[in-house]
Formats: C-alpha cells, sequence, structure tokens
C-alpha cells in the first residue's frame, strides 16, 4: 500500500496540503470541510486553527451525527501522531474522505501564515495585455487577484491551461501567479495543461516549479491521468519531465495499472514488475 494510505482509507497528508485544503473551503472552491482538533480543551483555548471543533472520545458519537458521510474531514493534534487514529476511526466508519495532518497544529498554523504572507501582493490585471484583461472578464475572474478561484475552485491559470491558452498561460507566470494552487479535486494547472494536450503549457508550468506529482483527492497525479485516458504524448512528456511513475493511488493504483492504450503500458513497461 502506499505510504501515504493505510487499509482503514484515511490519508496522511503534510501540513502545506491540508492548508490548501482548508483555504479551498474558505473560498467556496471545496462546499464541505469538518476541521476537528484533538489536543487538550486547554490547548484549544490558547490557540486553535479558525473552524476547528474540539473532538474527545465522549464526543465523537456526537461529531458523526453532525458530519455527513460525504463531507471531507481533516484532523490535527499535537504533532501528528494521535490524529491518525482519530482519522482511522472516521475512515473506519465509513467516511469517504479522511485526513491527518503531519505536523499537527504548529504546523499547520505556520503552512496557512505563508499562504497568508504569500497573497500579501496577489498578482492583478492591470498592465496585462487586451487579451489577458479580455479573458478575466469573460471568465468572471477578479482583475485584482488573479490567484482567486471561481467556479470549481479553478483560478485564470488553471482556465487558461484548460482552454489551451499558451499564450495566457506564460503572461500570468510572467505575472507572478501561484503555481502550488488547487481546484475542487484537488488538481493543479498540470492536470488541466494535460487535459488540453499542450506540451507548451505543460513544460512552462513545469518550468515555473509546479509540483510534477501533486495528488489529487482520490491520490492520482496527472501522470495517472494522462495514463488512463491514452494520452501517450503527454504521459511520455511527463515521464521525460521527471513525473514518478511509482505513486500509487489511495486504491493502490499505478499509472502502469491505469493505461488505457499498448502505447501507454510501453512507455511505463519499467514500472510493471
Amino acid at each position: 500500500m502506499n505510504d501515504h494510505a493505510t487499509a482503514s482509507r484515511h490519508r496522511c497528508i503534510p501540513a502545506d496540503q491540508a492548508a490548501d485544503l482548508l483555504l479551498r473551503h474558505r473560498s467556496g472552491a471545496l462546499a464541505s470541510l469538518a476541521l476537528f482538533d484533538t489536543r487538550d480543551r486547554a490547548s484549544f483555548e490558547r490557540a486553535h486553527i479558525a473552524g476547528a471543533q474540539h473532538l474527545t472520545e465522549a464526543g465523537f458519537g456526537a461529531a458523526m451525527q453532525t458530519v455527513g458521510r460525504a463531507t471531507p474531514v481533516l484532523i490535527y493534534c499535537y504533532r501528528g501522531n494521535a490524529s491518525k487514529t482519530w482519522a482511522g476511526m472516521f475512515a473506519d466508519f465509513r467516511y469517504a474522505e479522511v485526513y491527518s495532518v503531519d505536523g499537527g497544529h504548529d504546523a499547520l498554523a505556520a503552512a496557512l501564515e505563508r499562504r497568508a504572507s504569500a497573497s500579501a501582493g496577489q498578482p492583478s490585471s492591470a498592465g496585462g495585455s487586451a487579451a489577458l484583461q479580455a479573458f478575466v472578464a469573460e471568465q468572471g475572474f477578479d482583475a485584482t487577484d488573479l490567484d482567486a478561484p471561481r467556479e470549481h475552485g479553478l483560478t485564470p491559470l488553471m482556465r487558461a491551461a484548460l482552454s489551451g491558452r499558451a499564450d495566457l498561460v506564460s503572461e500570468l507566470l510572467a505575472l507572478g501567479v501561484a503555481v502550488d494552487r488547487r481546484n475542487g479535486d484537488g488538481n493543479n494547472a498540470l492536470w488541466l495543461g494535460c487535459v488540453s494536450g499542450q506540451a507548451v503549457i505543460v513544460r512552462a508550468l513545469v518550468a515555473a516549479g509546479i509540483d510534477l506529482d501533486n495528488r489529487n483527492d482520490t491520490g492520482a497525479t496527472a501522470l495517472m491521468y494522462t495514463a488512463s485516458s491514452g494520452k501517450h504524448d503527454m504521459l511520455a512528456l511527463l515521464l521525460e519531465c521527471g513525473a514518478d511513475p511509482m505513486i500509487r493511488t489511495d486504491d493502490d493504483y499505478l499509472a502502469a495499472d491505469l493505461a488505457a492504450t499498448a502505447e501507454c503500458l510501453r512507455l511505463l513497461r519499467h514500472t510493471v514488475r
């Protein structure tokens, strides 16, 4: 099994990814999210992540009654150890998405602070090309914050990548937009660039430092998407750029297991034992 998944179907995720989930929820890109703090009451009262509910053994049953099984559950403790046990308990009761935060409260608080600092100087479309300003207006994006998401959690960079607009992707990257944002499914702009099938977009995103191996909310990567959709040219490009073919989904599948065509399987044959 993947090191980040367990038999009880919960995932242990780094603080930065947990912060991303929380911010996606706060922005409306993720419709629902239950956040639990499992530290002692005094620690919770001194400081906790905004929106967190204090969780105890005595209150576990009540928490299950108020949180639907389809609602993603994010749990933190002191350092990321006890939260694994709590996450396993939720997963055992068939909650579909359960996450334990590596590093606990302090790590998550620090990750949120880093994101807040990075957002202080949001890139805007002012001074951008006429094409970019028209694109922003047509898609209903915030011209004063080019990292702000719209429907499905898509940012302007994601929408441009999905639309195959290499010119806009290049301009947005030059304006300094963030490449680490994820949409409502947990995918980054690289996945969407692969959907459009534009090699120049993929190369630009990789050069800008995007996470080649970002795992979405089901544990799938862009490489897995290209394999499962038969996009062998995109698959070959991602492998050339250094994407890891040995990552497994939450269901324990490799990209090779998902290969939809003989050509995709050929490209991944070195990963099959």
